[in-house]
């Protein structure tokens, strides 16, 4: 495995970063995971999630599971939200997209659209608190479940084109990638495309999905999650396509151990080293333990990268990301990064 210099890690840290593949549940600040597990009656002495270890695909979304029984009610998803910008803060990212799938805390008497709600007033109460020279600007994703029928694809759809002026940027597609069919979210994920949605795609997360792949490629979703598994026709399609990727170095490494045993051999080398557009992410920063400055560092390490190369992938992961161009966060974000603006977090 990798072990990032001194140096490497502080200028990780020191310069501005965009993230563009991070889950809510994911990404819950350890200390809140802890306290709401013991609330929830679980043993976060036991639990895979305060232990860290790796796991693989079928272990993370027992992880998740978890997750989702101690994460229950607006409040804590509003506190949730507010936490994990808090922290991306404090790690030096400037923009973050972060997704989640809307779930019914039916018990607490929280619909969809109370959900959605909730993650958005995280997002205000950040804002109202955050330093004004520091700030991480956010948009919300929503996420489709590939476990879910085709009814409640088109209901995730719908609300995000009712939050779209909130906030809302995107629809995800994400889940258990051994459930589902894509004929199932192919008529939800046109209508998203068609009503100004951008799109992004989990795929090529196992092996033997080559069929699925080549037809998400032929959709020619805004971005792809991950893409593991890629056999040479649907590389060379992928990279005839242009179509930027998240990739998650840690998350790949720990989940598909088989293909990717370690950080040196993950497929950030073979499209980086193309040229094809990539952005560094966590994807789950709390259940896999590393920060996007951890992920930095690495790939630093890993990959001998230079900090003009950090800076050019950070730059074309804002020209990725999902924010309007046009707007006015976007200007002051990419004035930062061009600006080579290395941030004081001490």
């Amino acid at each position: 495995m990798v072990t990032p210099t001194a140096a490497q890690v502080s200028l990780a840290r020191r310069l501005p970063k965009i993230e563009l593949h991070a889950h809510l549940n994911g990404s819950i600040r350890r200390s809140t995971l802890k306290e709401l597990a013991l609330a929830a009656g679980l043993n976060a002495r036991e639990s895979q999630i305060i232990r860290g270890d790796a796991r693989t695909v079928s272990e993370m979304f027992a992880v998740f599971d978890v997750i989702h029984h101690a994460v229950r009610g607006g409040k804590t998803i509003r506190r949730i939200a507010r936490e994990v910008l808090e922290d991306a803060e404090a790690d030096g990212v400037v923009y973050l997209e972060l997704r989640t799938t809307p779930r019914a805390h039916t018990e607490c008497g929280l619909d969809q659209v109370g959900y959605v709600e909730s993650v958005l007033q995280g997002f205000k109460d950040y804002e109202e608190t955050a330093q004004r020279d520091r700030r991480c600007f956010a948009r919300l994703i929503l996420s489709i479940d590939r476990r879910d029928p085709a009814e409640v694809a088109e209901a995730t759809v719908d609300l995000a084109l009712r939050y779209r002026d909130r906030g809302v940027v995107g629809i995800d597609l994400s889940g258990d990638p051994t459930k589902g069919r894509w004929e199932t979210w192919l008529g939800p994920l046109t209508r998203a495309r068609e009503s100004g949605l951008k799109i992004t795609l989990h795929a090529g997360e196992v092996p033997d999905v080559d069929e699925e792949t080549r037809r998400m490629i032929a959709f020619k979703p805004d971005r792809f999650g991950h893409l593991c598994f890629l056999s040479s026709e649907n590389q060379s399609s992928l990279w005839a396509s242009g179509i930027p990727i998240e990739l998650c170095l840690t998350s790949n490494v720990l989940t598909c151990s088989s293909t990717i045993p370690t950080y040196a051999a993950h497929h950030f080398a073979l499209h980086h080293g193309r040229g094809h557009p990539v952005a560094l992410c966590t994807d789950d920063c709390a259940v896999f333990g590393s920060s996007l400055s951890n992920e930095c560092a690495i790939a630093i390490a890993a990959f001998s990268l230079s900090a003009d190369d950090l800076r050019a992938i950070t730059r074309r992961s804002l020209h990725m990301s999902f924010l309007d161009p046009s707007s006015h966060d976007f200007a002051q974000i990419l004035t930062r990064l061009e600006a080579g603006e290395e941030m004081d977090l001490q």
